[in-house]
């Protein structure tokens, strides 16, 4: 007998393993921690400001030529523009997430330099900013006080000041951001009638800002070459000014009798807050608000760690009365799913282990498995850090199914062992070598099968491709590492641990498993047989299988992922398009006051005045709604909670409510559900547009399948329009910008320059005072000055009235757009949702309304509908692995033709539980054809062995059946009762667990029942078809050379 390597060095084959699991370890302790792998696309904001530039100016002006360069940026998917009333532009350019993040931006950067030639000085002056997007937020914190004295303003620069530069420096900080920050600015508040009177405009006051506010260099002393000198020193003068006092003081004009203006005589001069366009709060009392975003691989619990201990001493140091909050922490949520994730995992291996031991019946053939186990998965930690991967849901998930398949290798090896042991009567060692001498091949075999399986599905493409890498590359790792195990460790622990079966009666529950083991190997053996009489039947049962597949993959609800309850969700009220700040935070502090009497809420973070579906706007506001911690709430699901608060907010006459659950992968969309956009392409006007969007809110109110229906497309709203006299401004000597800018500056405000205080720089902004622009008539106190120096009032170039318009401008790749947002409603699936809307949109639309799908929903427009080519790849590769392994093109054909049976019962069980076909549940299929094909390969492997030897092939199946069946469903089993926690998953994190255990669940259930009566029957069937195809071959060779001799 040939000498087993690994049975002679036990040392070594101990060595390898110990080696294994310290690289595993360190691995594990190395490993980043996040709630998914990085797979949201690399997306570049570009912002800029127009400062009193109505949204259709700034479209024109600013998003066009804007635009216009950036279109085309290689690896761009996608482009999203927003322009608003207040002046905002915003774009957003979204690339292939294979694209690399910094020269996508420095890509951007270089186009935007091309456009600024084509934009408006103040846009270019205010300042162009392009910014790498990091996906979702970390966590947020809050700078608040109760007393009155530290205001809004106070807090936001306080924190700006004192808080966000030294969380920026932690690293793997991404981005940090004053939600409402009401930043330091020099408001200069203009009095128009004092100017008119003194015939100052505004241009004066302009040049004289920017003239004695400036720095500027006052040269040196005894500079070389000089002689007879000993010291230089600088000439220092006053440049920027930095104090009210001081610009007060500036002087605007000085007469020849020594009378001098200055700006306190015109103006009223204050330091305060640069905008008052936002608010933000926590729990109905005033609060800086600061967003913290974390940087792509950084590992989320450490990021989070470090931010809480720099806030703890940063606390130290604050002014009495000030405190801070951490109200949303995503690492709340990561935890208690990774928590839940690990609890699963070792259920599933406790259960696991009690199968094991309840089918070897032996404590010592018990802790074979028990200590191989650990190695594989321990070890699989070390490669995941080489591969650069992290601990999060998908890898974790990945590792639970791979306790079920790594057990296998050493069940396997262990009943193999004893079998030979006992029936043939020989020592531990002998036993050993002669049992690894049969089952080594098959072991490698399984193990290059399983591999097959998993790793071509990882070169998917996108999105879905990097969700497949993770999980899958890792449990092909934990495969391939199980196969070393069960190799060289294995045989060594069972030589050292195993026995031969003592005389001693058994205890009666192992007797009543191996009587039961008994008799379903009999029934199976039967089933076998009948089988192979009533060929047709079944080969019709199994064509009806595959024609059920595919009924079962048109029915079946599908999704990208499952909505998980994150732990909190958004609402948005909606006032009247044109109303106040004043107004809108009346109808906020009420909603907040009920949300904070709702047993399940614990805190609500508010920023009035802006919106993620519209922007800043003052008739919207936005509310996050953190709820309690799980294990706290007084109700369990979250979706109970959103209906009774939307019932509740429903009911104010004020305002429409809408309720957001958070975006399903931080970073793609700002919602859940999805996401549709509607362009005005071709002839189309932004009027055709509107109506295209009210009707298709009307046609979707009467179906089924979608609910909580929002779009970004704002109702008109009132403006004043001014129509300039150009005719008569020539006559007057007076330019069209000087009307422009003289009522931009009185009713809008314009930046000026800047002036530095606490070793920062802040802007300088000039605006009438609020009681001159409130009304159209105060235009009548604004004045310009004609040619011949006169000063002409601005109503008198001009004619005014009152009309509608866009308070918000959206545009997607270039045409004017809407975004739809929505959700499934309940007993629907996303996937439905999106069909029944593309369909209305086709019937009911004109068709020069095109449509898009962003976010998550792009994603899953493109990489859905996979699950027919990730199936196809799979069965294409374990049919051309087992060809090359078998030296045949047909004997593989038994192993594959068995794969559908597991699959029909993947899709029953899914829809009989009311799931959907998502991600999750494709990666479950992948997994499930590995498992089923391994079980396969073991009758496959015993039958082709006594095929080989001469025997008839309904015998050797039989034999191989009758053989494997122990091993076969023991393994089975304990894969399965490993599942049993996914099944029954609760908590953060649990739809993905119950999408990925119930699909193979009741796969597998179905493969050990009735897919495995199969594989003996189609063995039979290809080896006589075989038989057939030699038969005639040899009569027809036998025949031509008969017929040669007869010619002779």
């Amino acid at each position: 007998m040939k000498k087993n390597f690994f049975l002679e060095h036990p040392v070594l084959s101990i060595v390898v393993s110990i080696l294994i699991f310290i690289i595993g370890g360190i691995g594990l302790m190395l490993l980043p921690v996040d709630q998914y792998p990085d797979i949201v696309p690399p997306v570049v904001r570009v912002s800029a400001s127009y400062p009193g530039a109505d949204a259709t100016t700034v479209t024109q002006a600013v998003a066009t030529p804007i635009e216009q360069e950036l279109n085309g940026t290689p690896g761009m998917i996608y482009m999203s523009s927003t322009s608003s009333n207040s002046g905002g532009f915003s774009a957003l350019v979204t690339f292939d997430i294979d694209t690399d993040p910094e020269l996508a931006a420095v890509d951007i950067q270089n186009r935007i330099k091309k456009a600024e030639a084509r934009l408006p000085a103040e846009v270019v002056q205010n300042g162009i900013s392009v910014s790498k997007e990091t996906a979702g937020r970390l966590m947020t914190i809050t700078i608040l006080s109760d007393d009155p004295k530290f205001d809004e303003v106070y807090l936001s620069n306080y924190t700006t000041l004192n808080v966000i530069d030294p969380i920026r420096r932690i690293p793997g900080v991404g981005g940090v951001s004053n939600v409402g920050g009401r930043y330091y600015a020099m408001q200069i508040w203009l009095q128009p009638d004092k100017l008119a009177d003194l015939g100052i405009t505004v241009k004066d006051l302009q040049n004289a800002l920017k003239d004695q506010n400036r720095e500027s260099a006052a040269g040196a002393l005894g500079q070389a070459p000089a002689e007879d000198i000993d010291v230089t020193m600088p000439i220092i003068a006053r440049g920027r000014l930095s104090s009210v006092e001081e610009f007060e003081d500036i002087v605007l004009r000085a007469t020849d009798d020594g009378a001098i203006i200055r700006l306190k005589d015109v103006a009223r001069i204050s330091l305060e807050a640069q905008s008052y366009a936002t608010e933000s709060g926590i729990n109905g009392g005033n609060a800086a608000v600061i967003n913290i975003n974390m940087l792509p691989g950084a590992n989320a619990m450490e990021v989070a760690e470090a931010v809480k201990k720099e806030l703890k001493t940063l606390s130290a140091g604050f002014p009495q009365g000030i405190s801070y909050e951490i109200p949303f922490d995503m690492t709340t949520y990561i935890s208690e799913s990774i928590h839940h994730v690990y609890r699963t995992f070792f259920e599933a291996l406790i259960l696991v282990v009690l199968v094991v031991f309840l089918s070897l019946q032996n404590w010592r053939a018990t802790l074979i498995p028990v200590i191989a186990v650990p190695i594989s998965l321990v070890g699989t930690f070390g490669v995941m850090l080489m591969f650069g991967f992290s601990l999060n849901m998908l890898t974790l998930l990945g590792l639970i199914l791979a306790i079920g398949i790594v057990v296998d290798d050493a069940i396997v090896v262990v009943e193999n062992v004893d079998r030979v042991m006992n029936s043939e009567h020989l020592g531990p060692k002998e036993a050993t070598a002669k049992a690894m001498a049969n089952l080594g091949s098959a072991l490698v075999a399984m193990s290059l099968v399983l591999c097959a399986v998993f790793v071509p599905v990882s070169f998917l493409p996108g999105i879905t491709g990097q969700l497949y890498r993770q999980f899958t590359v890792t449990i092909a790792v934990s495969v391939v590492i199980s196969t070393i195990v069960a190799l060289s460790l294995t045989p060594v622990m069972c030589v050292m641990l195993l026995r031969p079966e003592s005389r001693k009666k058994k205890a009666k529950v192992f007797r009543y498993i191996n009587l039961w083991l008994n008799r379903g190997n009999s029934f199976y053996c039967g089933a076998i047989r009948k089988c192979l009489h009533h060929r047709r039947r079944m080969m019709t049962a199994f064509g009806l299988s595959l024609v059920l597949i595919y009924v079962m993959n048109e029915i079946t609800p599908s999704s990208y992922m499952s909505q998980e309850d994150q732990g909190y969700f958004t609402i948005e009220l909606e006032l009247p398009e044109g109303a106040s700040i004043e107004r809108t935070r009346e109808v906020t502090e009420r909603a907040m006051d009920m949300l904070l009497a709702d047993e399940d809420v614990e805190y609500v973070l508010n920023v009035t005045g802006s919106s993620p579906r519209v922007g800043t706007n003052q008739a919207h506001a936005q509310l996050t709604v953190i709820l309690n911690p799980w294990n706290e709430r007084k109700t369990d699901d979250i979706a109970e909670v959103r209906g009774r608060i939307l019932a509740e907010l429903s009911e104010y006459p004020e305002c429409k409510a809408y309720v957001f659950s958070p975006a399903i992968v931080p970073g793609l969309g700002s919602s859940g559900g999805f996401e549709m956009v509607l362009e005005a392409k071709g002839d189309a006007s932004y009027a055709d547009l509107q109506q295209a969007v009210d009707s298709l809110k009307a046609y979707v109110a009467h179906i089924p399948e979608v609910s909580g229906l929002s779009s970004t497309m704002q109702a008109d709203i009132p403006q004043l329009y001014f129509d300039v006299d150009r005719d008569r401004a020539q006559l007057l000597g007076i330019p069209v910008s000087d009307v422009f800018s003289t009522m931009k500056a009185f009713t809008g405000s314009i930046y000026v320059n800047d002036f530095n205080m606490f070793n920062r720089i802040y802007r300088v902004y000039i605006q009438a005072d609020a009681p001159y622009r409130m009304r159209r008539e105060n235009i009548d106190l604004f004045f310009v000055r004609s040619g011949d120096g006169t000063m002409v009032p601005v109503s008198s170039l001009g004619t005014s009235h009152y009309t509608t318009g866009p308070g918000t401008i959206s545009r997607f790749n270039m045409f004017n757009s809407a975004t739809i947002s929505g959700e499934a409603a309940p007993g629907y699936s996303i996937g439905e949702a999106m069909d029944a809307m593309e369909k209305t949109v086709r019937e009911r639309l004109p068709e020069n309304i095109g449509i898009e799908w962003s976010g998550l929903s792009y994603q899953q427009k493109h990489d859905g509908g996979n699950t027919v080519v990730i199936l196809g790849l799979v069965f294409l590769f374990v049919f051309l692995f087992l060809a090359a392994l078998y030296e045949s093109w047909s004997v593989p054909l038994a192993v594959i033709l068995s794969l559908p049976i597991g699959a029909l019962g993947a899709y029953l069980g899914v829809w009989l539980c009311g799931l959907e076909n998502n991600v999750y549940f494709q990666i479950g299929l992948v997994v499930l054809i590995g498992l089923v094909a391994k079980n396969a390969i073991l009758i496959v492997e015993f039958a082709k062995i006594e095929t080989d030897k001469g025997c008839d092939p309904a015998k050797a199946a039989l034999t191989a059946a009758r053989l494997r069946f122990r091993p076969i469903v023991m393994t089975s089993l304990a894969f399965m009762l490993g599942l049993i926690p996914l099944l029954f998953a609760s908590g953060p994190g649990s739809s993905a667990r119950k999408d990925i255990g119930t699909g193979v669940f009741f796969g597998m259930l179905v493969a050990i029942t009735v897919g495995i009566v199969f594989v003996p029957f189609f063995f039979v069937m290809i080896q006589k078809a075989i038989h057939k195809r030699k038969t005639f071959n040899f009569r027809l060779r036998g025949l031509t050379r008969t017929g040669k001799n007869d010619m002779r």
